[in-house]
């Protein structure tokens, strides 16, 4: 099953800091195993949720905000054996890598992509593709068998953007503001709609929710979008699995203790 895993929904400091929402990243599973972003409690979020860090291929981040880079070096030594083989890519802004330490570095190869530029991880062709008017950062474009998932990172609206967001099956939209909030280097619940609406992804998920988003309701934005894009649409939570292939969500109900 080709599939994407939420280890966190969570984005800004205040939710980080509370942990109202987990910020763990994005585990990608197409045979080929990648991290997307792995915020403060990856690590423990990915074994709660059942995934096995040494098995990973590849750790990827798009900007130097601790919500995106914090637990990058504990999954490099996850996915290295404590760093005594070398192993697996580190695809990475080139604003966050002075955040990894020379030591962790060596531990992989270190991939710095410039927006435009194609890296390959194992069999999966990844996309660097622009963000506006957010820290210089890069959102990703994997290419796979069962289709083509585009992540957006955080970014801020721009119709420059939609080039590289096309003939997405999976479009998946850091959306930290709802409707009533809007802040030009971030999206927004309209931001998204305008980005949806397109697009025409088989499937919209919106992730990454501030503390204005978990209040208006997460889910009462995504359908405010579906209802104005005609697109089905998603608000992503902790511990959901989205099957690539079929569009289907599973979840784990699993809390610190039942690990």
């Amino acid at each position: 099953m080709h599939s994407l895993t939420f280890l966190g929904t969570g984005g800004g400091r205040f939710v980080l800091l509370s942990q109202r929402r987990y910020s763990g990243g994005i585990w990608l599973d197409f045979g080929t195993k990648i991290l997307l972003d792995p915020g403060p409690g990856a690590l423990v979020r990915a074994h709660q949720f059942k995934k096995k860090p040494q098995e990973l291929d590849a750790v990827l981040v798009s900007h130097k905000h601790l919500d995106h880079y914090n637990d990058a070096e504990v999954m490099i030594e996850a996915m290295t054996y404590g760093t005594k083989k070398k192993k697996g890519i580190l695809a990475i802004n080139k604003n966050a890598l002075e955040y990894i330490s020379e030591y962790h570095q060596k531990a992989v190869t270190v991939i710095v992509p410039k927006p435009g530029e194609v890296f390959t991880v194992e069999n999966i062709k990844v996309k660097a593709l622009p963000t506006f008017k957010h820290e210089e950062g890069i959102g990703f474009r994997f290419i796979t068998e069962a289709g083509v998932l585009t992540y957006s990172s955080d970014t801020g609206y721009s119709e420059k953007l939609i080039y590289g967001y096309k003939d997405s099956k999976i479009l998946l939209l850091n959306v930290i503001f709802p409707r009533t909030k809007a802040l030009e280097s971030h999206l927004n619940t309209e931001d998204a709609a305008r980005i949806i609406g397109d697009v025409k992804p088989e499937l919209a998920i919106i992730q990454h929710f501030g503390t204005a988003m978990l209040n208006a309701g997460p889910e009462k934005e995504a359908a405010f979008i579906e209802e104005k894009t005609g697109v089905k649409t998603m608000a992503a939570r902790d511990g959901m699995t989205v099957d690539v292939e079929t569009l289907r969500t599973e979840e784990r109900q699993l809390r610190l203790s039942g690990f």
